[in-house]
């Protein structure tokens, strides 16, 4: 060996190691500030000093599965998975609140990535919008019937032109008298013809009156329409001696005489109209469902006002529905988010998730800082789980 190659080796070795060195300290720089991000999103921090372990859960905590790692010892396929290792970094950028820098950077320079993520402070969101559950909506007023009845009243008041059959049943009694006093009050509305003036002439033939009272009694459909000749039986009637006797009643019976047929034209009006009974139709309200539906299919029925979401969801509080959502991914934590009825939609809040929970408005996703609500008006993701919620209106 010359001393030329000697040297080679030399140098070849001192490179060699000083790269070692400084590959070893950029590990246990990026491991360090790894750890500390793992530790701020409820991730033991040990996995951050693991090589090929640290890498999982970066891919893991981005939403991606974990066992995408295997990806990157795939020529050709790890093109891939340094994409999806882009996409999970920006997803937890975003948790930082940082934006599409900080992914270029989990690129490039993961050390440095990890750094500015660990020295980011919290998002200040979660103190101005602390986790508050609304309470279920106050049951809106059930509709008046009782207006429903002031309807069906105006009917009645087309009635009155029916009372002309009563009269007619009750005036065959066999007693003289009472037919009399029953022809007295019928000539008021039905207005007889000029033989009612003689019937009180011949007040001694018992025979000959219930005959006479008959005759007038019988056409009713053509006094109707002269109401005019109405004094006329009252005001000859005091000429004769036998008829002062019949007119001193007749102004008492017929205010009991009119009331009386009212009560049946009120139930034969409400029988006959039958336009009035299709207005009285009350609208009712319409009673609404909701199902909670993943992308998969699976559907599951929101049963209360307050609905808490996870793998694993558990409690005894009155009230509450614990729901668990099924998730092959394991991204779900045990108790992820919560869902509070308000009104006609939903509001979600974050219970402090390990993958978060992100709202999909239009193809953009934003997250939900630990802790905070908002209004669901779309598809939602708790981790990798995609979600919506679906109403069903019934009667």
């Amino acid at each position: 060996m010359t001393d030329s190659t000697a040297t080679l080796v030399v140098l070849a070795l001192v490179a060699g190691l000083v790269g070692l060195i400084i590959g070893l300290a950029v590990f246990l720089w990026y491991a360090a500030a790894l750890s500390r991000v793992f530790a701020r999103r409820n991730v033991e921090p040990w996995r951050a000093w693991v090589p090929v372990l640290n890498e999982a859960e970066i891919l893991r905590l981005g939403g991606r599965p974990a066992w995408t790692v295997v990806f990157f010892f795939i020529p050709v396929v790890c093109v891939y998975a340094i994409v999806l290792r882009a996409l999970a970094a920006n997803r937890i950028g975003r948790t930082f609140g940082r934006g599409a820098g900080s992914t270029a950077l989990a690129v490039l320079l993961p050390p440095v990535w990890a750094t500015v993520l660990a020295s980011t402070r919290e998002p200040v969101a979660t103190a101005e919008a602390p986790p508050a559950r609304t309470a279920p909506p106050e049951p809106e007023p059930e509709p008046d019937f009782g207006a429903v009845a002031t309807i069906v009243e105006p009917p009645v008041a087309v009635a009155p032109a029916v009372p002309v059959a009563p009269p007619t049943a009750e005036v065959p009694p066999a007693a003289p008298a009472s037919l009399v006093e029953a022809a007295a009050p019928v000539a008021e509305p039905v207005a007889p013809p000029a033989e009612p003036v003689a019937l009180p002439a011949e007040p001694v033939s018992p025979p000959t009156e219930p005959g006479a009272p008959y005759a007038p009694v019988a056409p009713p459909a053509e006094p109707v329409a002269d109401p005019a000749p109405i004094r006329t039986p009252f005001m000859d009637a005091p000429a004769d001696i036998p008829t002062p006797e019949v007119a001193v009643p007749d102004p008492e019976p017929m205010p009991e005489s009119a009331p009386e047929p009212a009560p049946e034209p009120i139930e034969n009006g409400i029988d006959l109209d039958d336009e009035a009974a299709e207005t009285i139709v009350v609208e009712r309200r319409a009673v609404a469902t909701w199902t909670l539906v993943t992308d998969d299919g699976g559907r599951h029925p929101l049963e209360a006002d307050v609905v808490v979401l996870g793998r694993r969801p558990a409690g005894e509080e009155h009230g509450v529905q614990y729901l668990a959502v099924p998730d092959t991914s394991r991204t779900l934590s045990k108790q992820h988010a919560c869902l509070t009825r308000d009104g006609d939609g939903w509001v979600v809040t974050d219970l402090q998730s390990t993958n978060g929970v992100f709202l999909d408005l239009d193809g953009v996703e934003r997250q939900l800082a630990p802790g905070d609500s908002a209004p669901v008006s779309g598809r939602l993701l708790l981790g990798t789980v995609g979600l919506r919620i679906e109403r069903e209106d019934g009667r």
